[in-house]
């Protein structure tokens, strides 16, 4: 909570004002829940709420709702439901519904644009099997400030084997204008009464295409940035062996016909529930081999999926177009997919867990 306290202590010495608004004529929005149903769009604000304790002073937070035929008549109403002036400066997140994402998509990120009190470099995420009003105000004792254990999940994705995508509302949008970049967003739910993160919402241009399953999600990330802690598994007769990719680099190409894709990947064995020796050459010899095959299997059929839903979510046009300055959105689609992956098991983490299994 020390963080919400320099927030306000910061906007309090460097700004005296917003607007002539007093800090405590100010309503601190630090997450917006966004729906539709029944036409109309609905609201949910959360809040942030200084509460004075014997001891200490504490920062939880609580909603606000409004709903209107319109999404800019939705925010006026839900405004006057606040009771002090909205103050957007420090929006963390923004909740989509699944009825958002499908068909309402252009029209939120129109508004949200061109509302210049609302900063543009939240997180956006789509709410799945759940509503973002029942997200926000699931608070608890460990976690006051929803906002903040969104964000938390996002910025820790590698502890979530990278389901997470921490691209701004801003570059989001920056991609759709680009007409060669399809999106991703986050999903999340409610898991056991817990906020969790879910699959990617996939798209084509702003409609909405399917979810990404959870592989296809972390691969997603193997793709385009350094990832570590992403697992892989394969099952032997004797039983599953897990490993942990401990770093990354990737580099794609596309040609006229082909999209060709190459991966220098790091890793280590995580689990060995096959009992086997790691103390011998030949196995790390197989498991290099299997497991290679194993990620370009994977990657070969997370491409083949993009090509299915027409999504361009790695940018194939971009990468085309950089190359030969010429168009072609729809190249990528029927191109063939040449996967290599250069994978080297670390031998020093086998005898180490080895050591660590006696």
């Amino acid at each position: 909570m020390k963080k919400i306290f320099i927030l306000i202590i910061t906007i309090l010495l460097l700004s005296g004002c917003y607007d002539n608004v007093e800090l405590n004529n100010l309503a601190i929005i630090t997450g917006i829940g966004i729906d539709y149903y029944d036409n109309e769009f609905y609201l949910t604000y959360e809040i942030l709420n200084d509460i004075k304790t014997e001891n200490n002073m504490t920062m939880k937070s609580f909603i606000a709702e409004g709903h209107g035929k319109t999404i800019s008549e939705a925010f006026i109403n839900t405004n006057y439901k606040v009771g002090k002036k909205p103050y957007f400066a420090h929006l963390k997140i923004a909740l989509l519904s699944e009825s958002v994402i499908n068909g309402n998509l252009d029209k939120i990120s129109d508004y949200l644009l061109r509302d210049t009190d609302i900063r543009d470099e939240f997180i956006a995420l789509v709410t799945k099997d759940v509503s973002p009003k029942e997200i926000l105000q699931h608070n608890s004792d460990n976690y006051p400030v929803v906002s903040d254990l969104i964000m938390d999940l996002v910025n820790n994705e590698q502890y979530n084997n990278n389901l997470a995508t921490d691209e701004t509302f801003q570059n989001i949008v920056a991609k759709l204008a680009s007409n060669k970049y399809d999106i991703v967003l986050n999903s999340i739910t409610l898991e056991n009464n817990e906020i969790s993160l879910n699959d990617f919402c996939l798209f084509n241009g702003y409609l909405f295409k399917n979810y990404l399953n959870n592989n296809y999600s972390s691969l997603y990330n193997l793709l385009t940035k350094n990832v570590f802690n992403l697992k892989f598994l394969k099952d032997y007769p004797e039983g599953t062996i897990i490993i942990n990719i401990t770093g990354s680099e990737s580099d794609i190409k596309v040609a006229s016909e082909n999209i060709n894709i190459q991966l220098k990947l790091e890793g280590k064995v995580l689990e060995n529930n096959a009992n086997f020796n790691l103390k011998n050459e030949k196995t790390y010899n197989r498991l290099n081999k299997d497991f290679t095959k194993v990620i370009k299997d994977d990657v070969t059929n997370f491409i083949k999926t993009l090509q299915n839903n027409k999504s361009d979510i790695l940018g194939f046009s971009d990468i085309y177009y950089k190359n030969t300055r010429k168009e072609n959105h729809n190249l990528w689609q029927k191109a063939q997919i040449n996967v290599q992956v250069d994978l080297k098991i670390n031998t020093k983490g086998f005898i180490f867990e080895v050591e660590n299994e006696k």
